[in-house]
C-alpha cells in the first residue's frame, strides 16, 4: 500500500510542479468569485467580471482572495480540523475549504462523512494551509508530499500537535520549539527526533508557521493568522462572533 502511495506522491510531485507555473497570478486572475459575503456563494466562477448571480455583490478575481486549505484524512481529529475551519469562514474574509487526496466522501474517525471540495491535485494554490492532529498522516507519502508542496508556496502554515510532526516528515521546522502533549511527548524521538516539544507553550509562532498545541489553542493561532490576513478588527471581530476574548499577537 504504501510502495503504491509512493508511486502517487511521486506523479503528484511532478504534477503540482507543473500546475505551479503560472498559477498566479494569471490563471487565477482570469476567474472571478463573489467576495466571501456570508451568503454561500463563493465557490461559484465566473469566467468574466460582474455580479454575483446569488447575492448580487460585485465579483472580484479569485487570486484577491485568500485561499484557505483544511487537510482530511481519515483519522483525522475533528475539533481541531473543523473548528479551525469553521472560524476561518466565519471570518468572511477568506475562501476556505477542505483539501484530501479524494473528493469521494470521507468518514472522519468513524463518526462523521465528509465530502472535501477539492483532491490534492486540483485545489487552487494556498494562502494558509491548516494541517490538524490526528493519527497516522505522517506515514502517508501521498499525503506528505502534498504538505511539502502546499507549506513551501503558501504564506501561512497552521500545525495543530501531531500536524508537526506531517510538517517535520515533510522536511519542515528542523530543531524548532514546537508545543506538544499527550502523545507527542511520549513519542518524540520515534515519530520527529528533529522536533522538541514543549508542553508549556499554547502556540507561538516561526516565520510562516503557527504551531498549536491543542484545539484551544489552534483557536488562538488562527485569529493570529487572520489579523495578519485581514487586520487586528477583523481577527477582534471574528473573535467576538465566536465567544472568545482575544489579543493582538505583539509583534
Amino acid at each position: 500500500m504504501n510502495v503504491a502511495r509512493a508511486a502517487l506522491a511521486s506523479v503528484l510531485s511532478l504534477a503540482l510542479l507543473v500546475a505551479a507555473q503560472g498559477a498566479r497570478p494569471s490563471t487565477l486572475a482570469e476567474v472571478f468569485v463573489c467576495p466571501p459575503c456570508g451568503a454561500e456563494c463563493h465557490f461559484t466562477t465566473y469566467p468574466k467580471t460582474g455580479n454575483c448571480g446569488v447575492c448580487g455583490m460585485g465579483l472580484v478575481p479569485l487570486a484577491s482572495v485568500p485561499q484557505v486549505g483544511v487537510l482530511l484524512y481519515p483519522r483525522v481529529a475533528l475539533p481541531t480540523s473543523l473548528l479551525t475551519l469553521s472560524l476561518f469562514a466565519g471570518s468572511n474574509e477568506v475562501r476556505a475549504f477542505c483539501v484530501a487526496d479524494t473528493t469521494e466522501p470521507l468518514r472522519l474517525f468513524d463518526t462523521l462523512e465528509v465530502r472535501p471540495q477539492f483532491a490534492f491535485a486540483e485545489a487552487p494554490p494556498l494562502d494558509v494551509l491548516v494541517v490538524p492532529d490526528g493519527f497516522g498522516a505522517w506515514d502517508d507519502p501521498l499525503l506528505v508530499e502534498w504538505v511539502k508542496n502546499a507549506a513551501e508556496h503558501a504564506r501561512f502554515v497552521l500545525a495543530v500537535s501531531g500536524g508537526s510532526v506531517v510538517l517535520a516528515r515533510a522536511g519542515f521546522l528542523a530543531q524548532e520549539r514546537v508545543p506538544g502533549h499527550g502523545y507527542l511527548l511520549r513519542r518524540a524521538k520515534e515519530l520527529a527526533p528533529e522536533l522538541v516539544f514543549d508542553e508549556t507553550i499554547a502556540w507561538r509562532r516561526s516565520g510562516k508557521f503557527f504551531l498549536a498545541r491543542d484545539t484551544e489553542s489552534a483557536l488562538d493561532a488562527t485569529l493570529g493568522i487572520l489579523q495578519e490576513l485581514a487586520g487586528e478588527e477583523s481577527a477582534k471581530r471574528t473573535a467576538e462572533e465566536f465567544g472568545r476574548t482575544w489579543k493582538p499577537a505583539a509583534k
